[in-house]
């Protein structure tokens, strides 16, 4: 047992520093799955989709964990939490850490420091995680009911409005994608003399000087990022109505056409629902569409009326936090979708304490992992699903 374990013991928590503190509890989750073993969850036998305690057996899936149906909202689940580990060679430490670090949302280093793994072993492990709750989240948009109509549907007021991130090829190694694709280097704070020798490196020199003027035309290109709304941002559509339904979900590259919107959001209004949204175009054609009430902000105000986008605005400003603008915290493109589910998930269950958003982030994870068969692989080379607008491939 760790001395700082010992000396919390004796003297409480306050003597503990932040670093302690997540170690500590790293050491009560995996002491709590070496405890309860392969065991179903005692503790708190209810529903983990609406909570009925009216629940009853449903025989086992194909691995043999044994499942359970809601009576009140008809869905099955299983309460053995701990799958994963049947599917890892992680030990329990590893893999508390592992839960607690995605639950918290930290930097790919942080958690291989508190998982004491590599970078890489954490990366895929998290992307595995981040990649079933989207699975999840996107049954859940395609779901439809006996009527063919989408079973997932906006209520109300809706709040909608794009939010924008820088887009990146982080893990990218082709240098021919970088200069003859994006025509640009890999990194935007490079040398001139870095570039010349990333060109000759790469066997690339005379490729590129045989085309009059193309060498000042990667170097200018690779000088900043373009300012404003550009080809090298991604659009998310984010909305949210009154009863907490929430998406959050990139379209697009560069500014959100109508038919992006209409991808995303066409079947999921209510019948005399409300669209809320600033002064772009693409709405008014969504919302006549939909035959739902509109109501659009102009540019130079912050009200229409009673109406806004303080809700809306509010969650761009907790993505900026789960997502921050730093070289090392921004997501490869191609991995947006599960770093979209992953804050959605945060975002839903925000009322949770730390243990209680573990323990349902297991629970998560067991009742998806019989039917999840993706690598990380699969994951890696999986073509983007939005409107790359021919400014780079689909696969990258």
């Amino acid at each position: 047992m760790s001395d700082f374990f010992n000396e919390a013991l004796k003297g409480g928590l306050d003597s503990l520093t932040a670093d302690q503190l997540d170690e500590l509890i790293i050491m009560a989750h995996a002491k709590r799955s070496e405890i309860r073993g392969k065991k179903e969850i005692k503790t708190s036998d209810s529903c983990p989709f609406c909570g009925s305690i009216r629940i009853k057996k449903h025989g086992k899936s194909r691995k043999g964990t044994p499942r359970k149906i809601c009576k009140d909202c008809g869905k099955t689940f299983s309460f053995g939490i701990d799958t994963l580990e049947q599917n890892t060679r992680l030990s329990d430490t590893k893999l508390a850490a592992l839960y607690v670090g995605i639950v918290e949302n930290q930097t790919i280093a942080n958690l291989a420091q508190k998982m004491k793994v590599s970078r890489s072993t954490a990366a895929q492990h998290k992307l595995k995680i981040m990649d079933i709750l989207y699975q999840r989240m996107m049954a859940q948009l395609r779901g439809i009911d006996d009527d063919g109509n989408p079973i997932f549907k906006f209520e109300g007021e809706i709040q909608c409005d794009e939010w924008f991130c820088t887009v990146s090829f982080k893990g990218k190694r082709d240098p021919e994608f970088f200069i003859f694709t994006l025509k640009r280097f890999p990194r935007h704070n490079c040398s001139s003399e870095d570039q010349d020798k990333y060109l000759k490196k790469h066997d690339l020199w005379n490729r590129v000087i045989a085309i009059p003027g193309y060498l000042e035309e990667l170097r200018e290109n690779t000088k900043r990022y373009k300012r404003g709304i550009s080809n090298e941002q991604a659009c998310i559509v984010v909305a949210v109505d009154d009863e907490k339904n929430l998406i959050a979900k990139p379209v697009s590259v560069g500014r959100l056409e109508t038919a992006d919107a209409k991808k995303l959001l066409s079947g999921h209004f209510d019948n005399g629902s409300t669209l809320i949204t600033d002064s772009h175009s693409a709405y008014p054609v969504l919302a006549k569409s939909e035959k739902i009430n509109h109501v659009q902000i102009k540019a130079d105000k912050h009200t229409e009326g009673r109406y806004n986008l303080a809700s809306v605005n509010g969650i761009h400003s907790q993505i900026e936090k789960f997502m921050p603008e730093s070289a090392e915290r921004i997501p490869a493109t191609k991995y947006l979708n599960q770093y979209m589910a992953l804050f959605i998930w945060q975002w839903l269950h925000k009322g949770l304490t730390l243990d209680e958003k573990v323990i349902m982030l297991k629970r998560t994870l067991a009742d998806s992992w019989d039917d999840y068969k993706e690598s990380y692989e699969s994951i890696k080379s999986r073509p983007l699903d939005i409107n790359t607008k021919g400014q780079f491939p689909n696969v990258v």
